[in-house]
């Protein structure tokens, strides 16, 4: 009896179990059943395959192929860049050797020339970890010549259409020295300059546009002395491409004229950059500001090849190189980058300034200005390649093409 009863049960219970579990699998309500749903697809989830070019770009950074290449710690490297800010694309062979004096010294130095015809020279022995890297000394000797720098002439209200060129060479031997207790860096440095002018390479054209009283400095150049002197407090993180933290700065210097007491000033400059990051550090906003003042002696001038100058692929770059040269000057810049993908960064950026010959008239009235957008390529150590394109100013357009960033 108990034997037919539960072979007559057995079909009934097991279609009751089934009718539950079908009932408990079965979603109950639409938030159940698309969580279910997610859940399938985190399932069949596969890691992102990362691009050609982006899995390139990494390799590079991780591997350091650029500072191998372009800034190598020992031996013979290509000097790729530019010698000044007119000079154009310049190359040379650059040398570099470490570990002298028991470890403490490097002596590097370098050959560049342009195909504009400038060219350059720099030999430096440096002793950068003394005392555990609190201090650090360079002694240091540079020649250059460029044979075609622009002058518009000086002040804020300078004509573009007066524009003329000049060489300029100088020796250049020196020797400078930090100490760099926790954040705080003090430096020092003294220098023995022999600039020299050319005036002429336009016959008969600059003084026909620009009268000596113009150009102070000109017709007759001394050797000086220059002292300087400064202090910095540095947050900044990655230092070679910063991302967060601030820069603030002053500097001080002496241009001593050492043959005709015509030529002596001072200078006091105020340098000032911060870094707000967002998003994982992904995205920044890159702020500087930097104001200059020259103070001639009583009966002496500022020599205008020594004179502040914006315009150019660093501050306004907007305006023509050099576009415009006074005693004082006011620079603000402003920057949003982001991370478009590992190695390459873009930019939309502002740029605002003015020079004046009186400190007074460093104000924020009647800024030149411009704006523009740009491509930043490299690692945390640094940028190899900057491009951009500035606008907006009354100047024209720009393309700018440069080996390092711009702050």
């Amino acid at each position: 009896m108990r034997r037919s009863f539960f072979i007559v049960s057995l079909p009934a219970l097991t279609l009751a179990l089934f009718s539950s579990v079908a009932e408990a699998q079965e979603p109950q309500t639409r938030a159940e059943e698309k969580r279910r749903e997610r859940e399938e697809k985190s399932r069949a989830l596969t890691p992102p395959k990362q691009g050609g070019l982006e899995k390139a770009l990494k390799d590079l950074e991780s591997g350091r192929l650029f500072e191998r290449i372009l800034n190598p710690a020992e031996g013979l490297y290509p000097k790729i860049g530019h010698i000044t800010t007119g000079s154009g694309f310049s190359l040379g062979p650059g040398y570099r050797h470490a570990g002298l004096f028991g470890g403490q010294a490097t002596f590097s130095t370098f050959a560049a020339a342009s195909f504009t015809q400038y060219w350059a020279i720099d030999a430096r022995l440096q002793f950068p970890q003394l005392a555990a890297g609190r201090v650090f000394l360079d002694v240091h000797a540079q020649r250059y010549d460029f044979p075609d720098e622009d002058f518009f002439g000086l002040g804020p209200d300078s004509v573009r259409q007066n524009f003329v060129e000049y060489g300029l060479t100088n020796t250049v031997i020196g020797a400078s020295a930090a100490f760099r207790p926790r954040r705080l860096v003090f430096n020092a440095a003294l220098e023995y300059l022999d600039p020299k002018i050319n005036a002429q390479t336009e016959p008969g054209r600059v003084f026909s546009i620009f009268t000596p009283d113009q150009m102070p400095g000109a017709l007759v150049q001394p050797d000086f002395l220059r002292y300087e002197g400064g202090v910095e407090f540095n947050t900044r993180t990655p230092r070679g491409n910063p991302r967060r933290g601030g820069r603030y700065a002053v500097n001080v210097e002496r241009f001593e004229d050492l043959d005709m007491d015509q030529f002596a000033f001072n200078r006091v400059e105020l340098d000032l950059q911060q870094y707000v990051p967002f998003v994982h550090d992904r995205r920044v906003l890159a702020l500087h500001g930097l104001v200059s003042f020259s103070d001639a002696d009583a009966g002496a001038e500022v020599p205008f090849y020594l004179q502040r100058t914006l315009g150019g692929p660093d501050d306004l770059r907007g305006f023509r190189i050099f576009r415009f040269r006074d005693k004082h000057a006011l620079l603000l810049q402003g920057e949003y980058r982001w991370e478009i993908f590992t190695a390459v960064d873009g930019a939309i950026f502002y740029d605002a300034g003015k020079v004046a010959s009186r400190a007074e008239d460093i104000n924020f009235e009647d800024l030149e200005h411009n704006y523009g957008i740009g491509f930043r390529f490299g690692t945390i150590n640094g940028t190899f390649l900057r491009i951009e394109g500035a606008f907006g100013s009354r100047d024209g357009k720009h393309f700018i093409l440069r080996f390092h960033n711009v702050f």
